[in-house]
């Protein structure tokens, strides 16, 4: 009977070593990546700007794996700049998972998401394996792999998915500590070999291992006054076998890092004054996202307490933080190994000298004596660090619990809740995080599109889009124009054109004065800091046509109220404003055959509908007939608009609106233009 009982407890047992790892993954893929893509599957994480410009360096990869790019650094934006790619993160080391997905028959955008899903699933199986062959416990490991994958410090991570290939950060680690551990070469070489290849995946994660490899070293001297790195510098086979994977490992990462040296021998490396903001401070590690939903009490005590406080979040959970408590009861504890305290002694220092040399305190940090290391200083956003520190924690929480001594019945009862338990202390409410809709997204690229095969003169080999922007808030204006340089290039990478446009980490020269304007003074100025000129350069705008110059205005009309474009009413054109602001501002467009055009705040064309009743709205997306204007100079000093019809604007004095009627210039016909602040 007993070994009946004991049989069914070992089966239990194996059960439950595969039940829960599979289930973990499978909750974690649906509660957080695919219910970020929403039911229907149309939604992308982040925004408009750095998630779309990831998407464009994986879409250049599969170009250039199919052979319509000659180079992969030399990508076809900011033209005519070269080693483009070089600028921000490459992504090598897990592009061609995106190219097997278009291969596949998929769309960019589709890929794209695949290639998400393909990380979020990489991630936690690279984890679960590292912690399974660290701690020989399979539950812990896959509660650890859990929080790596799928914990909510990813939140604060999601706009920047260049970071999620981090599936070779734990193995990193992993045979670190057994190169220092067993003191053999192998495990040393499979560490530097897995540092490697996470460079190739992110430059940024590849030199965040580095500094934590650091501290394993530092920390295990410390405990073990042993280090195989030392003795074997007073032996010839270990001098010799350890310089061979130097040599090794940096023969490999010389095609990767190249490019990079030559761009910061161009560009100079950056000041430690631009990114301080960026080094966590102490509440930072106690600071969530308000998506993360067991822990939303902690998403408000540090909003705007210091600069860029929206990259801070980096909480990693109550159980993480339970282990890191019990660390006093388990070093004491007489029913632990002598060893196995070492080595969470060790562990422990670790963490807590990443951390501190890592941390911001009031401006003062120990991060200058990181920042002067060789490659350190091109790292700009320095609370990603918290991917890699992530593995400290979460190892640390698996071998802490592992230290607690429980039955194999115990633990038929305690793996499941505690695999509950972490799924309840990571909980993400994916409905309050940022995301965009691909459709819309591809809509906008299809409308540039349009407009570039529309105006594209085959004899001009390079393209600019330099389009008309409408008035917005001050704080979208950067936020737009990002978007508007992303469209552009995603629109001329489908069409296999060259473009100036550009969006990366990096700005060469006097690049980011086009990036603002996008108009022919800076591109004249921007070629000539290329020693060239824009004469083999088509310029492309929204429009359609030659554009002499523009300027901000708004309209006073006969009963002494601003013109407005009223979304809330259909755009309808409507008098009725007693003071103007965004809604009263249009871009007047002076066109080259001597019309004019008014462009409103929501991104139309103001248009003379004269299939309908002739009122003016602002519904035209593109400029035609019925959007362009003549304006005629009254004797006081106002204006009067003829629509294409030939009938004038005209104030309906009744309504407030705008009609194009008038065969006239009246009172009810004529503006006054006032010039608008600039936005």
């Amino acid at each position: 009977m007993n070994s009946s009982a004991e049989r069914m407890t070992r089966w239990a047992h194996r059960l439950l070593n595969v039940a829960v790892p599979l289930l973990l993954l499978a909750w974690g893929m649906y509660s957080f990546p695919l219910a970020l893509f929403g039911p229907d599957r149309s939604k992308i994480p982040g925004d408009l700007g750095d998630s779309r410009f990831i998407n464009y360096i994986l879409e250049h990869f599969h170009q250039y794996a199919i052979g319509n790019e000659k180079s992969y650094w030399d990508a076809p934006f900011m033209y005519p700049y070269t080693n483009v790619t070089a600028l921000s993160e490459n992504l090598l080391g897990t592009a061609p998972i995106y190219s097997v997905f278009r291969f596949g028959g998929f769309n960019r955008e589709s890929a794209y998401q695949l290639w998400i899903l393909a990380l979020f699933s990489l991630n936690y199986i690279g984890c679960f394996i590292a912690l399974r062959l660290w701690s020989k416990h399979t539950v812990l490991s896959a509660c650890g792999a859990y929080i790596f994958a799928f914990g909510i410090y990813n939140i604060g991570q999601l706009d920047h998915m260049q970071v999620f290939p981090k599936f070779m950060v734990p193995f990193a680690m992993y045979f670190f500590w057994r190169a220092l551990d067993q003191r053999r070469a192998i495990h040393l070489a499979l560490a530097a070999l897995s540092v490697v290849y996470q460079f190739y995946c992110g430059i940024y994660l590849g030199f965040m291992v580095l500094y934590c490899m650091l501290f394993m070293f530092a920390a295990h001297v410390i405990f073990y006054r042993r280090s195989w790195f030392v003795k074997s510098s007073f032996r010839w086979r270990g001098v010799s076998t350890i310089a061979a994977i130097a040599v090794v490992s940096a023969e490999l990462l010389y095609p990767l890092l190249h490019p990079y040296m030559l761009v910061s021998n161009t560009l100079g490396m950056r000041h430690f004054e631009d990114i301080i903001a960026t080094i966590p401070h102490v509440p930072s590690y106690f600071f969530t996202h308000p998506a993360a939903s067991s822990w939303h009490i902690l998403s408000e005590h540090s909003k705007f307490a210091f600069p860029e406080w929206w990259s801070h979040f980096l909480f990693m959970g109550a159980v993480p933080w339970a282990a890191i408590l019990a660390l006093p009861v388990v070093l004491l504890s007489k029913r632990v190994a002598s060893d196995e305290k070492r080595r969470i002694a060790w562990l422990s220092l670790v963490l807590l000298l990443s951390i501190v040399f890592c941390v911001n305190m009031s401006g003062h940090t120990l991060y200058k004596f990181i920042f002067d290391l060789p490659g350190f200083s091109a790292l700009r956003a320095i609370d990603r660090i918290i991917n890699v520190e992530a593995v400290l924690f979460i190892a640390l929480f698996v071998l802490v619990f592992r230290s607690i001594p429980v039955n194999t019945r115990s633990a038929l009862l305690l793996g499941p809740m505690l695999a509950g338990l972490v799924v309840l202390d990571q909980r993400v409410d994916t409905n309050e995080l940022k995301r965009y809709d691909k459709y819309d997204a591809q809509e906008l690229v299809k409308k540039v599109e349009r407009e570039m095969v529309m105006e594209h003169d085959t004899t001009y080999k390079v393209i600019a889009y330099t389009p008309i922007l409408s008035a917005t808030e001050d704080e979208l204006v950067h936020t737009r124009t990002i978007e508007t340089e992303l469209t552009a290039m995603l629109a001329a990478q489908h069409l296999h054109l060259p473009i100036v446009n550009a969006y990366t980490g990096s700005y060469p020269g006097n690049y980011i004065s086009f990036f603002d304007h996008m108009d022919q003074k800076t591109l004249d100025d921007w070629c000539a800091f290329n020693h060239t000129t824009s004469e083999h350069i088509q310029c492309i705008n929204n429009v359609g046509q030659g554009v002499l110059g523009t300027d901000l205005i708004q309209l006073k009309a006969a009963n002494d109220r601003f013109v407005c474009a009223d979304i809330v009413h259909e755009n309808m054109a409507v008098a009725d404003r007693d003071k103007a602001a965004l809604w009263e501002t249009f871009v007047r467009i002076h066109l080259a055959d001597g019309h004019y055009a008014l462009l409103a705040h929501n991104g139309n064309f103001l248009c003379a509908e004269i299939l309908s009743h002739q009122e003016v709205s602002a519904t035209g997306q593109q400029l035609g007939d019925f959007g362009m204007f003549w304006m005629e100079p009254a004797s006081d000093g106002r204006v009067a608009f003829k629509a294409h019809n030939g009938r004038y604007l005209s104030l309906d004095t009744s309504s407030s609106r705008l009609f194009a009627t008038a065969e006239s210039v009246g009172v009810n016909e004529r503006f006054q233009v006032i010039d608008a602040p600039p936005r």
